[in-house]
C-alpha cells in the first residue's frame, strides 16, 4: 500500500460507517427492525423471508468533508491534502459500521411462539490518529526540523460474520424475544493500547532523522507483511474476502421486548451484542515496534512520495518498512469485545394515518456513542408510509432523517437514513447514514 493510498483511506473513512438506526428502531413493522430488537415481527404475518439489507453509518470529527481533500486545477480534479490537514485537530477519529444482511427468515408457530434466523457480515471500527501523521505524509519532515511529530494511530477494525438462531413469546400484549450469534471472524486488527508511541524528530544541525517507538498491534489476516519497493512504502495485505466459516469464533445475544400498552401506545427496548466476544486464532499475530532508529541527513519529501516520486534515496540496508521500525512479528492469539447497543422507544398511534414516536440508541465499550430522535409517521395509504425525524448525536443537534416504506403485496421495500440530507452531498458532509432493504411477508 503506497503512502498515498494510506493517507487517502484516513480521510475516506468517512464513507465507511458505530451504527445507530434510529429510523429502523421506529419502523416495528418492517422484519429487518429485528435487527434492532429480536422481539419486532410483523403483526399478522406467519412467514417472512428477509431478503439482501445494507445498512452504513460513518463519521469522521470535526468539519472534514471531502471536498476539502480534492481541488481544481484547469478543470482537472486532483488530490490535495493541505486545505484538510488545516481543519484536523490535534486528535482525530473515524468510526464507521458497516452491516450487510444476506438472508434471514422468521416463522410463526402459533399466536404465543416464533422462531427466527439469519446471517449478517459486519465491518465495524474506529481509528484515532495524530494531525501530525497526515501532516507529515502530505509536507515532508522539512517543516518540521527541530520539532517532534507524533505519528501512532490509534486502530480497531473487525469484520465477522454472524449466524443467528432466536425465538420469540407473547404474553398478551407483551412479547419477548431473544437470539444467540454464533460469530465467525473474519479479519482484525486492533493496535495495543498500553503501547501506541511512534514519534519522528528531525535533528536541525545534519538533518539527523530519529524515530522513537513503542508501538504494537494484534493482526488476524489482514498485516501479512511490510515492504518498500523503490519508493512510499508497502503494505502486503491478508485476505478481506469475507469467508464464511473461520477459526476466529465467538458468540454474542440480543434481548429485547415489545409491549402494545393500549391501543395508541406502544413501548420497547433491546440490548444487542450482550457478552459479545471473538477470540482470533487463525493467522494471529502480534507486531511490535520498539527503540529508536536513526538516519543522518535525511529529508523525508513528502508529497513526492504521495504523487508517486522515488526522490526518497534509503541505504540498501534500509529497504524495508520493517528495517524502520524494527516490526517483530510473534504468532499471538487474541480476543476481541463487540460493543454492546443498547435501544429504547416509544410511539403513539393518533389514527390509522399518524403515529409519533422516540428512540433512544446508546452504544458502549470502547468507542461510546448515543443518540435521541423523536419521528412522525405518516401512512397516506395502507401499503405506503413517508416518516420524518429529529434527531441529535453526540456530533450534530440538527439531524434530519427521512424514511420511505412501500409494501405492495407481500413486499416490503424500504430506504431510510437518520440523515438524510449527508446522503444526496456526500461530498459535503463529514458523515454519512443510510439504510436500504427488501424482504417477503406472508
Amino acid at each position: 500500500m503506497r503512502l498515498s493510498t494510506l493517507l487517502l483511506l484516513l480521510f475516506l473513512c468517512v464513507h465507511l460507517s458505530a451504527q445507530q438506526e434510529l429510523m429502523l428502531q421506529s419502523a416495528p413493522e418492517l422484519w429487518h427492525s429485528n435487527a434492532t430488537n429480536p422481539a419486532f415481527f410483523p403483526q399478522e404475518k406467519r412467514l417472512v423471508i428477509g431478503l439482501p439489507a445494507y445498512a452504513l453509518d460513518a463519521a469522521h470529527s470535526g468539519n472534514l468533508t471531502l471536498n476539502d481533500i480534492y481541488a481544481k486545477r484547469n478543470g482537472i480534479r486532483y488530490i490535495d491534502f493541505g486545505a484538510a490537514i488545516d481543519k484536523l485537530d490535534p486528535e482525530n477519529t473515524v468510526h464507521f459500521d458497516q452491516r450487510i444482511e444476506t438472508v434471514s427468515i422468521g416463522l410463526r408457530l402459533s399466536k404465543k411462539w416464533a422462531l427466527q434466523a439469519g446471517h449478517a457480515n459486519r465491518f465495524t471500527g474506529a481509528v484515532t490518529y495524530p494531525k501530525d501523521l497526515p501532516a507529515l505524509l502530505w509536507n515532508g519532515n522539512a517543516p518540521y526540523i527541530g520539532q517532534t511529530l507524533n505519528i501512532g494511530p490509534k486502530i480497531a477494525l473487525f469484520n465477522w460474520n454472524e449466524w443467528s438462531v432466536g425465538a420469540m413469546r407473547s404474553f398478551g400484549n407483551l412479547t419477548i424475544g431473544a437470539k444467540m450469534k454464533f460469530l465467525t471472524g473474519v479479519s482484525a486488527l486492533e493496535s495495543d493500547e498500553n503501547h501506541h508511541k511512534a514519534e519522528i524528530y528531525t535533528n536541525p544541525d545534519i538533518y539527523q532523522l530519529t524515530l522513537n517507538t513503542d508501538y504494537a498491534f494484534n493482526s488476524s489476516s489482514i498485516i501479512s507483511a511490510f515492504d518498500t519497493a523503490g519508493y512510499g512504502f508497502r503494505v502486503s495485505l491478508g485476505s478481506l474476502n469475507g469467508k464464511a466459516f473461520t477459526a476466529n469464533t465467538g458468540i454474542a445475544y440480543d434481548f429485547g421486548f415489545n409491549w402494545q400498552l393500549t391501543k395508541r401506545i406502544r413501548v420497547s427496548a433491546s440490548v444487542l451484542d450482550w457478552k459479545g466476544k471473538i477470540n482470533w486464532t487463525e493467522n494471529a499475530n502480534y507486531y511490535k515496534s520498539n527503540g529508536t532508529y536513526e538516519y543522518e541527513g535525511a529529508v523525508f519529501p513528502g508529497t513526492d512520495i504521495i504523487n508517486g516520486g522515488d526522490s526518497l534515496d534509503f541505504d540498501s540496508k534500509i529497504d524495508t518498512l520493517n528495517d524502520i521500525f524494527k516490526f517483530v512479528k510473534t504468532p499471538k492469539e487474541f480476543s476481541t469485545s463487540l460493543p454492546t447497543r443498547y435501544y429504547a422507544s416509544f410511539s403513539f398511534m393518533l389514527n390509522t394515518r399518524w403515529t409519533f414516536g422516540a428512540s433512544f440508541y446508546k452504544q458502549s465499550g470502547a468507542q461510546t456513542h448515543s443518540a435521541l430522535g423523536f419521528s412522525a409517521r405518516w401512512s397516506p395509504i395502507k401499503w405506503a408510509t413517508i416518516a420524518a425525524m429529529y434527531s441529535v448525536d453526540d456530533r450534530s443537534v440538527a439531524n434530519i432523517g427521512m424514511q420511505f416504506i412501500l409494501k405492495p403485496g407481500p413486499f416490503q421495500l424500504y430506504l431510510m437514513s437518520d440523515n438524510l440530507a449527508n446522503v444526496f452531498t456526500p461530498r459535503n458532509t463529514p458523515a454519512l447514514n443510510l439504510r436500504a432493504g427488501a424482504s417477503l411477508v406472508f
